[in-house]
Parts: C-alpha cells; sequence; structure tokens
C-alpha cells in the first residue's frame, strides 16, 4: 500500500529509515546495485523525497479475521529447529490462520502468493499466513519463533 514519506530518522545501526504516514517505518538504504538511492545519502536529497510514496510492507500484511479466536500455539523454535523442519517452501494447507511470532533475532518471512513477497519480521513486527497460502521462512542468525494458530468463529 503506498504512503507518503513524512520523515527521516537515523537507527541504531546508522542506517537511514523513512517515516511513513501511515506510522510504519522503513529502511531507505542505498546498496547499489541492488537498491538504488543515492537521494538517502544527503540532507537536500533526503528532504526532496517528503511527500514522495513508499509501498509500505507492513500496510500489505494480510490481518487476522476480527471474529477468528486463537485455538493453539507451537513449541518454540530456535534457527536450528526451524532449517531442519521448515527449510524451504511451505503451505498453511490448514483452515487456519497462522500468526508467526518472534521473541528473539529476525526471520526473513516471503509470501507466496502471484508474486513473492519479502518481509524482515522481527519481536515488534508478527507475520500473518492465511490458509491457503504458500511461504519460506528463512532465519537470520540466531532467532526464537512460534506459530499461533487462530480458527474462524
Amino acid at each position: 500500500m503506498e504512503k507518503k514519506i513524512v520523515g527521516f530518522h537515523v537507527d541504531d545501526l546508522g542506517d537511514w529509515v523513512a517515516d511513513l504516514e501511515c506510522g510504519h517505518r522503513q529502511h531507505v538504504r542505498h546498496n547499489p546495485p541492488w537498491i538504488n538511492r543515492p537521494w538517502v545519502l544527503d540532507d537536500a536529497g533526503r528532504e526532496s523525497m517528503l511527500g514522495q510514496v513508499l509501498n509500505c510492507k507492513k500496510c500489505n500484511m494480510p490481518a487476522i479475521p476480527g471474529n477468528a479466536k486463537r485455538v493453539t500455539c507451537s513449541p518454540l523454535f530456535d534457527q536450528q529447529m526451524l532449517q531442519q523442519q521448515c527449510s524451504g517452501p511451505q503451505e498453511n494447507a490448514s483452515d487456519c490462520w497462522i500468526e508467526l511470532v518472534v521473541s528473539q533475532g529476525e526471520l526473513v518471512y516471503q509470501r507466496h502468493t502471484d508474486h513473492v513477497e519479502g518481509y524482515v519480521i522481527d519481536p515488534e513486527f508478527s507475520a500473518v499466513i492465511p490458509p491457503g497460502t504458500g511461504y519460506t521462512l528463512i532465519p537470520k542468525g540466531d532467532v526464537q519463533m512460534c506459530f499461533h494458530y487462530y480458527e474462524e468463529q
């Protein structure tokens, strides 16, 4: 979902982050040849981008339906267990909605729809996996996470 840039700040690692009108934040790195954003390198460049739009990935994340109730939770997974039990493409073949909750570290969640959408999931941002959705989980170093399962009532 496209949202306007309303400001910028630097994160704890020294990377620039855009503040979006929806209240979410998104990194805006210049990392050629993969990401080409030379405007982020100076004040004038960043100021020129105020009011421009970015695709807010957090606003694009599906939401668990309001009538769904949590029915169970998985045990805690670490990166080794994830690699053993959830490596490669997976599918939520159940009727449940799944909330992917990271309690420590970071995890790349790739949602497979008509194209692949990638998200970095951390303790501040959980992912939602709708029924019938394909996905891939890739731990970024040490991670601890679990799955919360919801059923529509």
